[in-house]
Order: C-alpha cells, then sequence, then structure tokens
C-alpha cells in the first residue's frame, strides 16, 4: 500500500508540472530577427552570436547591445556607445535583463527588467523568417 501512495504521489506531482508549465524552448530564439509590437510601434531586432541591434520605427539609427546569457533562457544586454549617444541620460552601468517565459514555433513572450529603473515590460516577440 505504501509503495501505491508513493507512486501516485509521483504521478500528481509529474501530470500537475506538465499541466501548469508552458514548454520553454529557448535555443531557437538565441539568434534571428524578431520584432516587437507595442502600442503602435514596431522595433525590429537582429540577434546573432554576442550582439543585438535595434531598429526603431524604421529609424536609419539603429541601437546595439551586448548579449550575455546567463541560462537558456535569460540574457543580459548591455548598451554600446551608440545607445549612450541616443539616450544621453541612461547610467553608464546600464544593464537589462530578458526572461523568455514561453515560446512556440515562431515566437516568444519575454519579461524585461534593467538595474536603473522598476518598470517590468512582458512582451511577445514574432520571429522573422
Amino acid at each position: 500500500m505504501k509503495g501505491v501512495l508513493i507512486l501516485s504521489f509521483f504521478f500528481i506531482c509529474f501530470c500537475s508540472n506538465s499541466a501548469l508549465g508552458q514548454r520553454t524552448d529557448c535555443h531557437n530564439f538565441r539568434n534571428g530577427k524578431f520584432k516587437l509590437t507595442d502600442r503602435g510601434n514596431t522595433t525590429i531586432i537582429t540577434r546573432s552570436g554576442g550582439e543585438q541591434t535595434e531598429v526603431h520605427n524604421n529609424s536609419t539609427k539603429p541601437t546595439s547591445y551586448k548579449v550575455k546569457w546567463l541560462d537558456d533562457c535569460t540574457y543580459v544586454l548591455i548598451p554600446n556607445q551608440d545607445v549612450f549617444d541616443k539616450y544621453p541620460n541612461m547610467p553608464k552601468d546600464a544593464m537589462l535583463t530578458v526572461r523568455i517565459s514561453s515560446t512556440t514555433d515562431s515566437s516568444y513572450t519575454q519579461t524585461s527588467t534593467s538595474n536603473f529603473s522598476e518598470l517590468v515590460f512582458t512582451s511577445k516577440m514574432v520571429k522573422i523568417k
């Protein structure tokens, strides 16, 4: 009887974890071209290796960041000089942390925070083929 209870416990835990957790396969989103649309604004993001560039609303001056992956689904963006030129009030030690919380075949949901603001930004990124 004790064995049946233990087996039932593990079965319930496994089913609960499978039902509650969305599969998060972040590897497919480490590199590529992505589109972010928010409040009528569009940003095209290109990430390759340790670099990311962003073009906001078809701007002729993209911004760029160094990318450092902390784990499979979390990375840090460190602004390059062009970001500080565009946003002179940004702190020189600025870092943005991005956590991918869920994925589909062609998109992912991310939550972004920074070390200089209390704001938390959740958005959906669509991979452009």
